[in-house]
């Protein structure tokens, strides 16, 4: 058994050396241990590099099978031991880059304060990863989901808001309905699907189409904040990235009264009979910490 985590290590790290490490050994030893497994199932798993360490096609269909194996024994173990509640092992977890950073790190950084025996690997990116090709254990997803055999859990909702600053208004006016948008430049975040047509509801659910007007598309709210700050046109972004900025004064919500799109935001994990604890903590965490950030609807 001890064999086989250590592999799923050396596949998760992408080095024997950093395999080693982990466990006080030298790459050496988990070399032989390798080959010794790989000998036993005859097959190649990993293609060996000084710099880095891969699985073949076989060793990738493998890992993915022993980690949802292994996962289970533990997860089983621990039920019937009395530990179903103590988080271990690592938890690898997908989050959008914007978010991830602001909050999911936040949120795994507490979980792993209160659990002592788990460790965390999260990984950035706005691209969707395909969870078991990956090992992910977890992955946070802003938007609907399309069709899947996976377990979504609703954390929560994020509003978006139009975003522009002071100065920009001053310059321009200040849009006082959503016709008046069509005379304004924006800024696009090409990672969210709002696209060119922006659709805005009222509180009476009236709906209005308005078509943006853009020079700029940037992938990152972290590329889109500066030229927001900077006057260079309207955003359409969600409430709790500018929130702090709009209740300080540097930035102005507009339009308040009408909103753009709503996105669900879902934990999605392995619908499994035994649920590891430290993918339960992590979601429950989740859930929790999530109702309580500005700019976030339950």
């Amino acid at each position: 058994m001890a064999d086989l985590r250590l592999y799923l290590r050396v596949v998760e790290t992408g080095s024997l050396r950093a395999a080693a490490a982990e466990i006080g050994s030298d790459p050496s030893n988990v070399s032989r241990r390798l080959s010794s497994l790989e000998r036993r199932l005859g097959v190649r798993l990993i293609k060996r590099s000084r710099i880095r360490s891969a699985p073949t096609d076989a060793g990738s269909r493998y890992y993915r099978g022993l980690k949802t194996v292994l996962e289970q024994v533990e997860a089983l173990e621990d039920d019937v031991v009395g530990a179903a509640d103590e988080p271990r092992g690592t938890l690898r977890v997908a989050a959008p880059l914007d978010f991830g950073a602001s909050h999911v790190g936040p949120w795994l950084q507490a979980l792993a304060v209160e659990a002592p025996r788990l460790s965390v690997d999260l990984l950035l990116g706005d691209r969707f990863l395909d969870m078991t090709e990956q090992g992910v254990d977890v992955a946070i997803r802003i938007g609907v989901l399309k069709d899947s055999a996976l377990k979504a859990r609703r954390l929560g909702s994020m509003p978006l808001a139009i975003i522009a600053s002071a100065d920009y208004l001053t310059r321009r006016g200040t849009p006082e309905t959503p016709d008046d948008l069509a005379d304004h430049a924006f800024i696009l975040h090409s990672g969210l699907d709002t696209g060119a047509t922006l659709v805005l509801t009222d509180r009476a659910g009236e709906t209005r189409r308005v078509r943006c007007t853009s020079r700029f598309g940037v992938n990152t709210l972290g590329g889109v904040a500066p030229l927001i700050r900077a006057g260079a046109g309207l955003h359409a972004g969600p409430l709790w990235f500018f929130a702090a900025e709009i209740a300080a004064g540097r930035l102005v919500h507009v339009l308040p009264a009408w909103s753009p799109p709503t996105y669900p935001v879902h934990a999605l994990y392995q619908p499994t009979p035994y649920i590891p604890a430290k993918i339960r903590r992590f979601v429950d965490l989740a859930a929790t910490r999530l109702r309580a950030t500005p700019g976030i609807m339950a």
